[in-house]
């Protein structure tokens, strides 16, 4: 209980602030995916509404234990991690569709996103009931780096491992992915306006009544405050990396759950890094590369297109051209 206690309060203060709740939203939280989970529906039938909020929220868990490479309860991921390299292995459409698109990822970032790290997520432990205090040593870290840019093999809808390091974790994908999959739940049921938000991940549809979506976005180094808005509508997501909510401190030294697929350790090129897209997969998948990438991020977010607030690691701010932002602190 007392780490479910640290878990609500830590989301409470998360990364992506919903700044305008009405009396009228019919609104429910819950906790799943390691955090509290917001379900706001403007203009709709409450009955409907309540029902549509519980099966977006099934379907969300489904997603979870599909995913999740933590628990008791056996998916495929777990299955093929634990398997002999070489090994063939079938996933069901659902997840080779997103290992490809986390593997497309992966390829456009030039390696700063990887869904390959769950040896190491697991050795760094931030995930675990009891979350670490000190860094793991240099030598395990080696150890159970993938091993190799290609370590995943992809023929005739089969896959295999290369290397045993080499095991996948969709920790950076899957709750953008489940927040996709629970708003195509609430459309399904006629909701037209609406917001899931899952520890800062967010996606909107619609508007908040006559009135845009208004988000605020933390300092990653200052809780309480808010660095800038965002005023949206339409069917958008909207997703923040931080190094701010699973940390520890070591020696003066902060350590955080961000990690570097080329070093196996924290990323130290940015403080928080916030990304626009059409889904939240894609942002959820994007927010983490551009954390890894830093400033020189802002180039490539352009290019796919993104749009793209990031805070390097001195607290400077990057903006892509076109990010729709009211900047509250100077750049």
């Amino acid at each position: 209980m007392r780490h479910i206690y640290t878990l609500l309060l830590i989301t409470i203060t998360s990364f992506l602030l919903s700044c305008d709740y009405s009396p009228k939203d019919i609104h429910e939280t819950r906790f799943m995916m390691g955090t509290l989970v917001s379900f706001t529906i403007v203009d709709a039938d409450k009955d409907i509404a309540m029902t549509a909020i519980r099966k977006a929220a099934q379907e969300m868990q489904r997603i979870e234990d599909t995913f999740t490479i933590y628990g008791d309860k056996a998916n495929s991921i777990k299955d093929f991690n634990q398997l002999p390299i070489r090994s063939s292995f079938t996933f069901t459409p659902e997840v080779n569709t997103l290992l490809e698109i986390a593997l497309n990822v992966e390829q456009q970032s030039h390696g700063a996103f990887s869904p390959t790290l769950a040896a190491l997520n697991k050795l760094w432990g931030f995930s675990n009931p009891e979350p670490p205090n000190t860094p793991p040593s240099l030598a395990s870290i080696q150890k159970l780096l993938p091993g190799t840019k290609n370590c995943l093999q992809h023929q005739a809808k089969q896959w295999s491992r290369t290397t045993p390091s080499c095991q996948l974790d969709f920790g950076g994908i899957a709750k953008g992915y489940a927040i996709d999959r629970g708003i195509e739940v609430l459309k399904k049921y006629g909701i037209q306006n609406a917001m899931i938000n899952a520890g800062g991940d967010i996606r909107l549809i619609g508007k908040h009544g006559k009135n845009d979506w208004h988000i605020g976005i933390r300092d990653p180094r200052h809780k309480d405050n808010i660095i800038a808005t965002l005023s949206l509508h339409g069917d958008v997501s909207i997703v923040t990396s931080g190094d701010y909510e699973r940390y520890f401190i070591s020696h003066g030294k902060r350590y955080h759950h961000i990690l570097n697929p080329q070093t196996g350790q924290s990323s130290y090129n940015s403080q928080s890094v916030t990304v626009i897209a059409s889904n939240a997969t894609i942002a959820d998948a994007w927010s983490t590369a551009l954390f890894v990438l830093g400033k020189d991020a802002i180039k490539i977010a352009e290019k796919i297109p993104l749009q793209a607030l990031i805070i390097d690691s001195s607290g400077q701010i990057y903006i892509t051209k076109d990010m729709p932002i009211n900047l509250l602190t100077k750049p």
